[in-house]
């Protein structure tokens, strides 16, 4: 296996702005292109991931350390979030792979907050393999049921199929927001009665 492959993945990982999930795609497929067995590319990825996120996590306790920095978290949303995180830090963690946008911050926070580094090294690692090889697993598997060429061509004869995912997706999300408000709005109103 290419080291310096693993070296590009890696500075992706920590350097650019790029979703972890292209880059993780992107290894695989090439990696796979290039006949490397799936195991032996999860095995690669699986370190350069803990090794990436640590450093974000490490990143933040360096600067914690910083008088303005110290300044800055006597906030009360940064107590807000030390609060959450040690009720449930160990799963946003863990969960954090999972969701985009939400997978550097975390890491960051935790290491700005001083989340204990054993169990953060521990959940970081596991959830790292797993992240890691559900990739490797899907690109594998994809490649084996359809090409990308045939994935696209399927696309572009099917315009309408690709709207109404879209549409779906769409009033998912809206009629989500739109609970959201009316239970906020519902929680002013009992908090006003209340009073």
């Amino acid at each position: 296996m290419d080291f310096m492959a693993l070296v590009r993945l890696a500075g992706g990982i920590m350097f650019t702005p790029l979703s972890d999930d292209v880059l993780m795609m992107g290894h695989v497929a090439l990696r796979l292109r290039e006949g490397i067995h799936p195991i032996l590319i999860w095995l690669a990825a699986w370190p350069v991931f803990f090794i990436a996120f640590t450093w974000f996590y490490l990143l933040a306790r360096f600067f914690r350390e910083i008088p303005l920095v110290k300044r800055f978290m006597k906030s009360k949303f940064l107590e807000q979030a030390e609060s959450i995180l040690e009720r449930r830090g160990l799963w946003a963690i863990g969960l954090s792979f999972f969701l985009p946008g939400v997978r550097h911050p975390i890491h960051y926070v935790a290491g700005l907050l001083g989340y204990p580094l054993p169990r953060y090294l521990a959940m970081t690692f596991a959830a790292a393999g797993l992240y890691t090889g559900l990739w490797t697993f899907l690109i594998v598997r994809i490649g084996e049921a359809v090409t990308w060429s045939e994935l696209w061509m399927w696309l572009i004869q099917n315009p309408s199929m690709v709207l109404l995912i879209l549409a779906v997706l769409l009033t998912v999300v809206v009629s989500s927001v739109v609970h959201a408000k009316r239970r906020q709005r519902m929680k002013k109103e009992e908090s006003y009665v209340t009073e």
